[in-house]
């Protein structure tokens, strides 16, 4: 790695109690705190349990075998976010949404009501709306012998019904899938007997009274083809501790070794990293201004004053740019909630930002049924003002795997290139496991306990 960056160089551990060690110097929770705005209790909450320390085998991204299994005893029975409200504003309204070999139909059957059902055609088993689709739609009709349904499922029309005196409309109504609403986000479940989407969100309901994502809107969608299994994309995106090798142009302004990782519960973790304070790995020491320097603030004509710190002057900046921006007033948000990198993860593949300046959402499903390739689905979300209706979602723009995100209109500079990086390092992973003689992947105890917990998770699935 070359860089104009001196990096501290790092130590084998020396004993202790597995997941007590942390790395030196003051935490994430110490440095929001130390901003002394009013920050949520949620933000600053700390849930670590020490989950074990045992190898994870690669089989479990490279066996076809193991991908069977997660489509036949995982996949149909979690909870799955199948798209944003604002993408079927309007009754007729439906987006299809696929998993592996499963796809569903979401549609809005009323202003407030939506519904979503296998997409299958109850008499030949024909999908009724193709893979990826968007459409508005007065009927459900199948494409190949015209039988049709109104929007709520129910069995309309049969073509030459005289000859099917054997099927009724509640034989051959269509195939309801559970769904659920919270947030702005339509989930759905194959499983009839899931439990409520409330419980399985666990502490999401209470954190995300802060920050209700259905007073925000989709301004940009993105989804794209990944040359990695699902879960291996995804875990690329679960800790900090790639910062420094990955995107080492942002270690001055990241706290990345001393990022918070908290675990919830079997379906909930999280990870805090702070923005405009200097990683744990700098070795030179960095003045205040230096740091507003890296995040930007020269260009801006950004200084400090008195006892300011770079967190302050920065938090002020994008409270005032973006309330311009958003047409909003954003001076509740603290310095954390306008900066920092906050991401929860919600079992299997669901991510949800609720800060201001990097507000996204992202999702990773496999493609099709191929178990070396997945489906990246980045989504950015922006605070709607006060009384004001979400628009309409836009399409999103399909790209594929060569494709950089830089390519993308209205993708943020500097974003697409760290998005470059991230998902650049895929198809080396893949090939180096399929290489190893190693037959694992070994983890860290704090930094990594959010990949542990969706494997130990995800084992429970496999295993009922």
């Amino acid at each position: 790695m070359s860089t104009e960056y001196d990096f501290l160089e790092g130590k084998l551990p020396t004993g202790g109690v597995p997941g007590e060690a942390r790395c030196p110097g003051p935490s994430t929770r110490d440095i929001i705190l130390d901003d002394k705005d009013g920050v949520p209790e949620a933000i600053v909450t700390e849930a670590y349990e020490f989950l074990g320390d045992e190898d994870i085998p690669f089989d479990r991204y490279t066996s076809q075998e193991f991908f069977d299994l997660e489509m036949e005893k995982m996949w149909p029975k979690v909870w799955q976010f199948a798209c944003r409200e604002e993408q079927i504003p309007d009754v007729g309204d439906t987006i299809t949404y696929d998993v592996g070999r499963y796809s569903t139909i979401i549609v809005r059957i009323a202003p407030d009501k939506i519904k979503a059902f296998v997409n299958s055609c109850p008499h030949r088993g024909m999908q009724l709306r193709p893979s990826e689709s968007f459409t508005c739609l007065k009927q459900f009709r199948c494409p190949f012998h015209g039988f049709t349904w109104e929007l709520d499922g129910t069995l309309k029309n049969v073509p030459c019904e005289w000859d099917f005196p054997h099927i009724s409309p509640e034989s051959h109504g269509l195939d309801e899938v559970k769904s659920a609403r919270w947030g702005g986000f339509v989930f759905i479940n194959m499983d009839p007997d899931a439990k409520p989407l409330e419980d399985y969100l666990e502490v999401l309901p209470d954190h995300f009274k802060n920050w209700p994502l259905d007073q925000r809107f989709t301004t940009l969608h993105i989804q794209k083809t990944l040359p990695s299994n699902w879960k291996l994309a995804q875990e690329a995106f679960l800790e900090a501790y790639h910062v420094l090798a990955t995107h080492p142009q942002g270690v001055p302004t990241a706290g990345d070794a001393n990022a918070q990782y908290d675990v919830f519960g079997d379906n909930v973790t999280r990870f805090v990293h702070t923005i405009g304070y200097p990683s744990p790995h700098m070795k030179k020491p960095m003045t205040q201004q230096d740091i507003l320097s890296a995040l930007g603030g020269d260009d801006l004509g950004l200084k400090i004053e008195g006892d300011q710190t770079a967190r302050d002057v920065w938090g002020a900046y994008l409270r005032k740019s973006l309330g311009e921006q958003f047409g909003i007033d954003l001076s509740k948000y603290s310095n954390s909630e306008m900066m920092d990198s906050i991401e929860y993860h919600c079992f299997p593949n669901f991510f949800m930002f609720p800060g201001i300046s990097l507000p996204m959402v992202y999702r990773f499903r496999p493609n099709g049924e191929d178990v070396n390739s997945s489906i990246f689905d980045l989504i950015f979300l922006q605070p709607l003002k006060e009384g004001e209706k979400a628009p309409q979602a836009p399409q999103p723009h399909v790209i594929d795997i060569e494709t950089s995100f830089t390519k993308v209109p209205g993708m943020r500079a500097g974003l697409d290139f760290i998005y470059d990086q991230d998902t650049w390092n895929l198809d080396m992973q893949t090939k180096g496991i399929k290489a190893s003689r190693k037959k694992g992947q070994t983890l860290g105890n704090y930094q990594e306990i959010r990949t542990r917990r969706i494997h130990m998770t995800l084992d429970k699935y496999l295993s009922a």
